[in-house]
């Protein structure tokens, strides 16, 4: 069937888009698009950097943590190892050093190799106490020959000792007369010797009394 368009011409093209308008949506199209791309590769650049700001800095907390950790057992450790110095001095401090007072003991028997004033020895020595309530040593004595001064004399060096400055009480000095034929002179002194030496350990301010 043929059609026939009696409208005029310029209202014939009416019914299609304009070049320029086909022209002006096609740009826009295109901009809008460009647009889109470049927010597109903007936003996924940024998070894939930040991403990779984020393992960084992860990765940097996790080594500072650790050294901090590290750090707080060395902490720990100094304290531990400050207390044990601590203990150990105290210990120290608390102990009497027997091998000290031996030597002063037998410089004092040995009197420099003199037997004028006395030959002294001793039966057995015992030592009973503690360091917080004083320690006594039990040392029963004997001198050679039947002077009883020399018994004065061994009390006398006794005090002049260089551990007499930390005794708190000496048996008095008593003696007694015996003979031993086995020996050469026979007499000889015994007399009971007793020291008492002050505590090691000082008490605490405060502390109650058992």
């Amino acid at each position: 069937m043929i059609r026939i368009n009696l409208l005029p011409a310029e209202h014939r093209r009416g019914a299609s888009l304009p070049p320029r308008v086909l022209a002006a949506a096609f740009g826009g199209a295109l901009l809008i698009s460009a647009s889109i791309g470049w927010f597109g590769l903007v936003y996924f650049g940024d998070l894939a950097a930040a991403e990779q700001e984020l393992q960084k800095v992860t990765a940097q907390h996790a080594g500072l943590k650790s050294k901090v950790t590290h750090h707080q057992r060395l902490v720990q450790n100094q304290k531990d190892y400050q207390d044990r110095v601590e203990t150990i001095v105290e210990i120290g401090n608390s102990r009497r050093v027997w091998t000290r007072f031996m030597d002063q003991l037998l410089e004092v028997v040995n009197n420099s190799g003199s037997l004028e004033r006395h030959l002294a020895w001793f039966d057995n020595i015992q030592v009973s106490g503690d360091p917080k309530q004083g320690s006594t040593l039990r040392m029963p004595g004997n001198v050679q020959g039947e002077e009883s001064d020399r018994v004065a004399n061994f009390h006398e060096d006794l005090a002049e000792a260089g551990f007499a400055r930390q005794v708190q009480k000496k048996s008095d000095p008593t003696w007694t007369l015996e003979t031993d034929d086995s020996r050469i002179p026979a007499a000889y002194l015994t007399f009971p010797m007793e020291l008492t030496f002050e505590p090691t350990v000082e008490k605490k301010k405060g502390a109650k009394r058992k």
